[in-house]
């Protein structure tokens, strides 16, 4: 049962792949295996850049993210020439992103599990939620409670605070989502096309969709904020329902959903994310709990690491009251692991008397282990 607090209980949920397993979606190494086999047999260029990768690497393992890194540099590099790349991606990332999309589509229940409503319903407004998940697993959930949640941080909206306080939970999808679109490219190819005869076929942003995109904010943003992602990436509610997209004509990497390449360098070139992670911890004198579910925080994603952990770190050093004398909860970290020992190896900046660990995996029981703070009875 919930109960309302005299001051604002500011949570912070930080998802990984974990999260979403129980589901049947595959975890990050058995995604890449995924998009490796669907490649082969529809014959992409992704093998002609594993073996270009392996001449500069032949003493060294493949791994599938450095091959896309790679290939990925390429082309933010410009150092193939203009009929080897996509204005958004090498065709090696452009395909992965629609093999990725289609994996993940087919490989999401229709039915969303009871799993994932017993976690929305402990959702609250104030709570934040940072996923690396582009599955589309919790806004279905939320959705189906009919729980009210925005893709960009309600701080961001132009408008008076209502007298209930937050309204929404914030859901920010720092690597994007198989369901998001981002109009810059249509608008570029539009603008190069100039006046001529060939027909707009768009199946997004087009005359004559095939669906009706809309803005990931719930509101007018103030004009200082969220000036890359509010003006080019665009949703597309229910994309179940119509995936997948044809394009009619149009080159297929037209109907690509923005999503950050299966990389180790995945922000490069990608400045509408940016503005998600610009300020990530304005809150945190405030924060009452960190819950880490399913994500191992790897240390090869540099950014994420540094940005995260900098955040735990300095919410167990900030001691165990808020600004607000609210009680901070020591971090809890959800995972599938051997032993809490290897849990804080990978996690080298926690301090451990502060860090309690589940690991068994993302279930029901989890969620039952958790201290959801002060905010509940």
């Amino acid at each position: 049962m919930e109960r309302k607090s005299s001051f604002p209980h500011f949570r912070l949920f930080i998802l990984g792949a974990g999260f979403s397993q129980p589901a049947g979606l595959p975890l990050g190494q058995d995604l890449l295996r995924l998009v490796r086999n669907q490649q082969q047999r529809e014959s992409s260029n992704l093998e002609h850049e594993i073996e270009e990768w392996k001449k500069l690497y032949p003493s060294e393992d493949l791994e599938l993210e450095r091959v896309l890194a790679y290939s990925h540099a390429k082309h933010y590099l410009r150092i193939r020439g203009p009929e080897e790349y996509f204005s958004h991606g090498s065709q090696a990332i452009v395909a992965a992103r629609a093999s990725i999309q289609q994996i993940l589509v087919n490989c999401t229940p229709t039915d969303i599990p009871p799993l994932y409503q017993s976690f929305a319903k402990h959702l609250l407004p104030n709570d934040a939620v940072l996923t690396f998940n582009y599955d589309t697993l919790l806004e279905q959930a939320l959705d189906s409670i009919q729980k009210p949640y925005t893709l960009t941080p309600e701080w961001w909206l132009k408008r008076k605070l209502p007298e209930t306080g937050q309204e929404y939970v914030d859901l920010i999808k720092l690597h994007g989502s198989v369901d998001w679109y981002d109009r810059k490219y249509y608008d570029d190819r539009q603008q190069e096309n100039g006046h001529n005869d060939v027909p707009d076929r768009d199946p997004i942003f087009g005359p004559r969709p095939l669906v009706h995109p809309i803005p990931l904010n719930k509101g007018e943003i103030d004009e200082h904020l969220g000036r890359r992602i509010i003006s080019r990436v665009f949703r597309v509610p229910k994309h179940l329902d119509y995936f997948p997209l044809r394009s009619y004509g149009y080159p297929f990497n037209s109907v690509v959903p923005f999503m950050l390449p299966l990389s180790h360098n995945k922000l490069l070139g990608h400045e509408p994310i940016l503005d998600l992670w610009e300020n990530l911890d304005f809150a945190r004198s405030h924060l009452t709990s960190i819950v880490i579910i399913g994500y191992s925080m790897p240390q090869y994603d540099s950014y994420a690491y540094e940005t995260l952990g900098r955040i735990c770190y300095l919410y167990q050093s900030a001691g165990r009251r808020t600004g607000y004398n609210n009680r901070c909860v020591p971090i809890q970290i959800i995972t599938m692991a051997e032993s809490t020992t290897a849990v804080l190896d990978a996690m080298p900046f926690l301090d451990p008397s502060q860090t309690l660990i589940w690991p068994h995996g993302f279930s029901e029981r989890s969620l039952e282990w958790l201290d959801w703070g002060d905010g509940y009875l």
